[in-house]
């Protein structure tokens, strides 16, 4: 029985089992009359769960009231025999070697059918007449082979309902094809398995024996339900079950799905496949590792819950929204929340894919199409009959337990975490519950797509405590952190390099880092990224190069690093020049490491005034990008992280260097102490620096910076953005963004970036030309300049090429915003195009201070006008 929504959220109702079926508030009498619904079926007879067989008109799905709706893959009986009602023993065999006195006679056993009550219907509708194929050996010490297929050396599935009278008998293939277990049930029973390539099927009927047989069946590959020739079909297609209607799914739903399936291991079978007209869209199958496995096109995210074999019934779900792809079962979910949905969904097909292929076998009960739910509701929904999950699906830490327990349960659970990184103990996509109020001085180390979480009552599990991380990623992707407090550990919270798919959720994330450790960060989650590269292009004889680098600051172009003191060794001097010609201050002694002005150097050796070492510093277009320990795909969602502390950054939240989705909202950060700490930053996730750029969605923070630092609250350095939502306390700003495409600023509240002179609201940073930007219904309180379209207004390398000039600024849109309490309600310094207008300034020294009237290459207009200055 399906658990169901509220009936407001119910677009559809299927309950099969339950023969009642709805769209919106209108109920039906069959599914068939439903207009998004297509259900057919050849008819025929299929197998209930119960073992009981249900029978249904040829042409017409097989619905039964309490089981639901039989979902088959088509099959063929290729024996030809009346083996429903038979009427002599045709196509059975009499061998010439078989034991004296064996016989094969037609006998009746309706008595022991009804009494079975697995043949009623067929009995009931005359499809079966009670009669039985006898075999009888009286052969002390020979066993009587019976055959009745010819194999030809492929492998099929042969099944019989057998009863035993005296003994037993087993189903064997010759040629290598192998037998089934030996039966000497005393009942009616099925039996059956799938054979190996073989010659000929026999039915064996061991010495002394007596066996009644009813019902064979030959198949290619797989045994689906008794296929009747008695006025059923030899053939049967299969039964597909289409649900159709962009008004269903071209919109965030859920789709909920009761079923009962048959055992399926090691072979993917489909629960559902959603589509749009191109093909494209969303599988749910039971994949080939066991496991219920959620696919969208385009995407290499696979979200799974482990385990699911069978037989047995299982609540599933699958929700679509723009939050992404969530699965569900067993009362757990598994998530991939980086991917946009699929545009132009119209159509789910139940059981099999759109085009047959890869169909379940088994029953479905109920199906349900909800609107979008919340993951709290859609965990309860999946928290029904769950038979066909093995108890894999989770492990259980506590202190009070112990490694030599199984983990299966609370009361097995194991003791450490170090139990949790063993992955021959459990299967990928496992979760696993930490006891609350329980502490653990060990770093949590995630394993692939493996999920981490509370249970119990009582405070959050503390992990991490007097590491030197509190969760380390392990060379682990798709895993999500979820509840628990990651605590005093001595570096960093959470570190990361190179992972994907990281899911950080309602976590406390406090007093992490110290004040003597310059890499101390909240949470540090990044990627392989391109950098900086030099060559030397020029070495004077008898001058040897220790060392060279350049930074990603340096001029573009060749470095001259000029002998002005000549000797040997450390009585050398040297002066160095950028690209530019002007000089970096300082001087480089021999033997003694330089650096300054973006190169650094260390020479040596025996040099004359006026030899020249040449270093190039190389353009971002010639060095390479990285193809190792790439990281994509972050969210970091709904939590409270503060008291970490740092030397020097000591960030609450650094993500750079990665690609895909970075997703970062809801999280709670009062000031984290480092003089040069940011609330947030997501760095170096653009073109120059990886190659699957990011789109940063920055939203319903709350986030005040340290007053004690030199910082602000937010840095956002992503190719594209949204940034909406956010209650943001700066100090020296409040948000400050280097966009590359086109990006979004609206409905922050900004406030207190008063610092410094130049100290801003919401600013475009000083690094790359900008294009695109729309900043728009923000309120900015009390920030020296409200907009600053440059930075701190002092800058004047472009990193894009890194050669000296003032960054563009293209298409930036700036309107319905509400400054008030500024030196400055907007700041331009710096070619720009665009618009800045129907903003209201309230006490504001200038509206516009504007410092240049340039414009970029090929644009031709800025536009400024104010609402009102109060």
């Amino acid at each position: 029985m399906i658990i169901q929504a509220p009936k407001s959220l119910s677009a559809l109702r299927l309950d099969f089992a339950g023969t009642a079926y709805a769209a919106g508030d209108r109920a039906y009498q069959s599914a068939a009359a439903v207009p998004e619904v297509r259900i057919s079926g050849p008819g025929g007879i299929a197998l209930a769960p119960d073992g009981t067989l249900k029978l249904s008109p040829a042409g017409q799905p097989i619905v039964a009231a309490g089981v639901g709706v039989a979902l088959e893959p088509p099959a063929t009986n290729q024996l030809a025999m009346s083996n429903a009602a038979p009427t002599s023993t045709a196509g059975w065999t009499l061998l010439s070697n078989r034991p004296t006195d064996a016989t094969i006679t037609l006998v009746d056993d309706r008595a022991a059918m009804d009494a079975a009550g697995i043949f009623a219907q067929l009995l009931a509708a005359g499809v079966m007449n009670g009669k039985a194929v006898r075999f009888y050996n009286p052969s002390p010490d020979t066993e009587f082979a019976i055959p009745f297929f010819g194999a030809g050396g492929a492998a099929y599935a042969i099944s019989a309902y057998v009863r035993c009278l005296k003994g037993g008998g087993y189903i064997t293939v010759t040629g290598g094809g192998g037998q089934t277990p030996i039966f000497t049930n005393g009942g009616w029973q099925r039996v059956g398995r799938v054979h190996n390539a073989g010659q000929q099927a026999r039915l064996v009927v061991r010495p002394q024996s007596e066996v009644l047989v009813i019902l064979a069946q030959v198949e290619a590959a797989r045994i689906t339900s008794p296929i009747v020739v008695s006025g059923q079909p030899v053939t049967r297609s299969a039964a597909p079950l289409m649900i159709g209607g962009g008004h269903l799914f071209g919109r965030p739903h859920t789709i909920v799905l009761e079923v009962e399936i048959a055992r399926q291991d090691n072979a993917e079978r489909t629960m559902l496949h959603l589509t749009n007209g191109a093909g494209e869209g969303y599988t749910l199958a039971r994949t080939t590792d066991n496991a219920l496995t959620g696919t969208q096109s385009g995407s290499f995210r696979r979200p799974c819950v482990p385990r699911l074999t069978g037989p047995g019934r299982v609540r599933m779900a699958h929700r679509v929204s723009p939050r992404g792809q969530t699965i569900g079962a067993a009362g757990l979910l598994a998530h991939a929340p980086f991917m946009e949905a699929t545009t132009g969904l119209d159509r789910v097909a139940i059981g099999a894919r759109v085009d047959g292929t890869l169909p379940m076998t088994g029953w479905v009960r109920s199906v349900e199409i909800l609107c979008e739910v919340g993951d709290d509701d859609l965990e309860a929904i999946v928290a029904g009959p769950a038979d066909a999950f093995l108890p894999e699906t989770r492990r259980y830490i506590s202190p009070a337990g112990s490694d030599d327990s199984d983990g299966l349960t609370p009361a097995t659970a194991w003791r450490t975490l170090a139990k949790a990184t063993d992955v021959t103990l459990f299967w990928p996509g496992t979760h696993f519950f930490l006891e609350r109020g329980g502490a653990w001085s060990e770093t949590l180390l995630p394993s692939n797509r493996c999920t981490y979480r509370p249970y119990g009552s009582g405070a959050a599990p503390q992990v991490g405590i007097g590491q030197t991380y509190g969760v380390d990623e392990n060379a682990a992707n798709d895993f999500r952190i979820q509840g628990l407090h990651i605590t005093r550990a001595k570096s960093r919270g959470v570190n990361c390099y190179g992972a994907s798919g990281v899911m950080l959720v309602g976590n406390e994330i406090s007093r992490n880092g110290s004040t003597t450790d310059d890499n101390a960060i909240g949470v540090a989650i990044r990627g392989n990224t391109r950098k900086a590269e030099a060559e030397l292009v020029a070495v004077p004889n008898g001058v040897q190069v220790q060392a060279y680098a350049t930074t990603e600051a340096a001029l573009t172009g060749i470095f001259r690093v000029e002998c002005t003191t000549g000797g040997s060794g450390s009585a050398t001097r040297w002066r160095a020049r950028r690209p530019d010609g002007s000089l970096i201050n300082g001087t480089a002694s021999g033997g003694v490491a330089f650096s300054g002005g973006g190169v650094s150097f260390t020479l040596s050796g025996t040099a004359s005034v006026g030899d020249v070492v040449q270093i190039r510093s190389k353009p971002f277009n010639e060095i390479a990008l990285p193809t190792n320990a790439l990281a994509e795909d972050v969210l970091v969602e709904g939590n409270y992280i503060h008291d970490n502390v740092g030397k020097a950054a000591g960030d609450a939240v650094y993500i750079e260097g990665v690609g895909g989705i970075c997703i970062v909202q809801g999280n709670d950060i009062p000031p984290p102490v480092g003089v040069q700490a940011d609330c947030i930053q997501c760095g170096r996730n653009n073109h120059l620096y990886v190659g699957n750029p990011a789109h940063a969605i920055i939203r319903q923070n709350r986030v005040r910076a340290f007053t004690g630092g030199g910082k602000g609250a937010i840095v956002i350095l992503s190719e594209t953005f949204l940034i909406e939502g956010n209650h943001i306390r700066g100090h020296n700003f409040c948000v400050s963004v280097n966009p590359m495409g086109r990006s979004v600023i609206r409905g922050n509240y900004c406030e207190e970036a008063d610092l410094n002179p130049y100290s801003w609201g919401i600013g475009i940073g000083s690094d790359f030309d900008s294009v695109g930007l729309e900043i728009y219904d923000n309120i900015i309180v009390n920030c020296r300049r409200g907009v600053t379209l440059s930075g701190n207004g002092n800058s004047t390398f472009t990193m894009n090429g890194r050669y000296p000039g003032f960054q563009n600024r293209a298409a930036i849109a700036v309107y319905d915003n509400d400054i008030r309490d500024a030196d400055a309600a907007v700041f331009v310094d710096r070619p720009t195009s665009g618009r800045i207008q129907f903003n209201t300034a309230t006490n504001a020294t200038l509206l516009v201070e504007r410092r240049t009237t340039a414009l970029p290459p090929g644009e031709t207009d800025l536009r400024i006008g104010f609402n009102r200055l109060n």
